[in-house]
């Protein structure tokens, strides 16, 4: 078991050391690679528009939230738009991002802040940690993606967008059923930044119309 550990890490290493997003991301000082999942989300359905209120959920390290803040503030001057970064793990800070450190779940049930149906946007990269069973880490990720759905049923606003992470579209074929019936758009997305053997991939959601 030790020696298939080493040989995963090794290659995980040897192929940072040739990932031009990793390097790029080094660079210009984001915090990770996944900064550019974001932005290439953004440049095919363009999420992000000023003055919006954004909830960014498993945000750890940060990167997603970096790209926010750079996108709705930085380009933007006299900007009103508000950005919550949620995760269990802890973030440093981000100018203009207010930080949570919370499970979505407490988040939830705790939440004072955020009124319901008033964000314009939510987006949840949040991915469980890899046990290394395929199945277990399945169900994992999709649970993390009902909390998500879940999320954004409760805080989007008329028209709002959700993105969220899903681990291969075939095991979220009921979730994808029931979310299409709450948006005017639905779309799933590959970025070319996501490494290529990943089963990764991202429900874009745009229009909400299931207001409660």
């Amino acid at each position: 078991m030790k020696v298939v550990k080493k040989l995963s890490q090794h290659l995980w290493i040897k192929r940072k050391e040739t990932d031009k997003y990793f390097f790029s991301a080094k660079a210009y000082g984001y915090r990770a690679r996944s900064a550019y999942k974001l932005i290439e989300i953004n440049n095919k359905f363009k999420i992000l528009k000023k003055n919006m209120i954004v909830a960014d959920l498993g945000a750890a390290p940060g990167s997603w939230s970096q790209i926010l803040a750079e996108t709705l503030f930085i380009k933007n001057k006299n900007c009103n738009s508000k950005i919550y970064a949620i995760d269990i793990e802890i973030i440093e800070p981000i100018e203009n991002v207010i930080v949570f450190k919370k499970d979505i779940s407490n988040f939830i049930a705790e939440n004072s802040l955020i009124k319901e149906n008033s964000l314009d946007l939510v987006l949840s990269d949040m991915a469980p940690k890899a046990t290394g069973h395929r199945f277990t880490d399945q169900i994992r990720a999709s649970d993390l993606a009902e909390k998500a759905v879940y999320f954004a049923q409760k805080y989007l606003s008329f028209k709002g967008s959700f993105v969220c992470k899903l681990l291969g579209a075939n095991t979220n074929d009921t979730l994808i059923k029931d979310i299409k019936k709450q948006y005017k758009e639905v779309k799933l997305f590959k970025p070319k930044s996501s490494m290529k053997d990943s089963k990764e991939i991202y429900l874009v959601c745009l229009g909400f119309n299931n207001l409660q």
